[in-house]
């Protein structure tokens, strides 16, 4: 990048000013707020953000100073190749850019540490979209047998994912936030998946979004013109086959046969940690209960304290900021080895661990560990 001139094509200043205007908002500025922090007119920030304006180097370094954010966020080449852009809502949600940003960002990570050899390179077996229920089942419990998972509840399905090679990051979304969304990324040898998850759903709802986007990665493609279904529809029946396996629950409802239907419901929502509409829609699937119930059930929502009188419980997952264990790992190992500065391992880390627990450099001082906050780049 040449000193004093960023040299941007027009897309690229279209996409630079959609970074700034998101940014700028979540910061919870106004355009005008921001052209005097940086000592521009507002008609220039609003310029700039329709794509109608250049920035030179210095004053794209002083707006990513105040809107706090990485320079990398607003010049990194976005990651082509959407594979989902899930939401239960429609599907123009007005939250959907900031998941697309925020899934641009991820996946040049990603790929960033792939090309550098820091992520493990993870042998990708694709299938087939399931053209219906009884290939999205066939399919769920293949990809469950090529990672050795048995029948039981998922303990953490971040981990699972990564074995089956697709990162993901939890981000704050909102409440009424896009759901999550994956994107394909490779280098020249090696390919991942990149997820991002909104932590701000409820817990079983996150836990299906992801095993969601892990359908639509190991599919390749969700939008196979040959499937005889809706390949959304046909995902989500992967999807909850794969939390929730046949044996697994019909185990479990078979544990619980001395309780009443309802409360053997919440036993198997509650180890396999689904959302009750989830839960219900499974059992009836599974033929574990009749249509009777299942229409009974949907619409007695538990409380918590129905799953606390019957002793049941389970650990939050997927939380924002959340970031996948093997990620985390390779970028400390990273860290600790010299090939990341803290500055750089921080911004990656996404605010998932402070500056005051990193682990020890090996032979660092605390010089070395003092300037390495003054970097920017791994």
């Amino acid at each position: 990048m040449e000193r004093g001139c960023v040299i941007i094509t027009h897309m690229d200043k279209a996409l630079l000013g959609r970074r700034v205007a998101q940014a700028r908002e979540d910061a919870g500025l106004t355009q005008a707020d921001l052209g005097r922090a940086v000592e521009l007119d507002r008609s220039a920030i609003s310029r700039l953000e329709q794509g109608e304006r250049k920035l030179n180097v210095p004053e794209l370094v002083q707006i990513a100073g105040v809107l706090e954010r990485p320079l990398s966020y607003f010049v990194a080449d976005p990651v082509p190749a959407v594979v989902s852009r899930r939401t239960d809502a429609a599907p123009t949600h007005a939250t959907t850019q900031r998941l697309d940003l925020e899934l641009e960002q991820f996946a040049a990570d990603v790929q960033a540490l792939l090309r550098r050899g820091l992520l493990p390179a993870r042998e990708r077996i694709e299938y087939r979209t399931p053209r219906d229920h009884i290939e999205a089942e066939h399919a769920a419990t293949a990809v469950r047998a090529q990672i050795a998972l048995e029948t039981g509840p998922i303990d953490d399905l971040g981990q699972v994912c990564e074995e089956l090679g697709m990162y993901t990051f939890s981000a704050h979304l909102g409440t009424n936030g896009a759901d999550g969304g994956c994107v394909e990324v490779e280098d020249e040898t090696n390919a991942a998946g990149a997820a991002v998850l909104n932590g701000d759903i409820a817990a079983g709802r996150r836990r299906m979004t992801l095993a969601h986007e892990l359908g639509h990665w190991v599919f390749g493609d969700a939008y196979d013109s040959e499937a005889t279904n809706d390949a959304e529809t046909m995902i989500n029946s992967f999807a909850i086959h794969f939390l929730a396996p046949r044996a697994g629950v019909s185990k479990v409802w078979n544990e619980y046969r001395a309780w009443e239907p309802r409360d053997r419901a919440l036993a198997v929502a509650a180890k396999f940690r689904l959302s009750w509409s989830a839960a219900v829609n499974q059992l009836r699937n599974l033929d574990l209960i009749n249509f009777d119930q299942h229409g009974s059930f949907r619409e007695d929502e538990p409380t918590p304290g129905d799953y606390l009188r019957l002793e049941l419980n389970w650990r939050e997952e997927c939380a924002a900021p959340y970031l996948s264990p093997a990620f985390t790992a390779a970028i400390l190992n990273a860290y600790v080895d010299g090939q990341l500065t803290a500055a750089r391992s921080l911004e990656l880390l996404r605010g998932t661990l402070p500056a005051t627990e990193l682990p020890t450099r090996a032979g660092a001082s605390i010089e070395d560990l003092r300037r390495s906050f003054a970097g920017h780049d791994g």
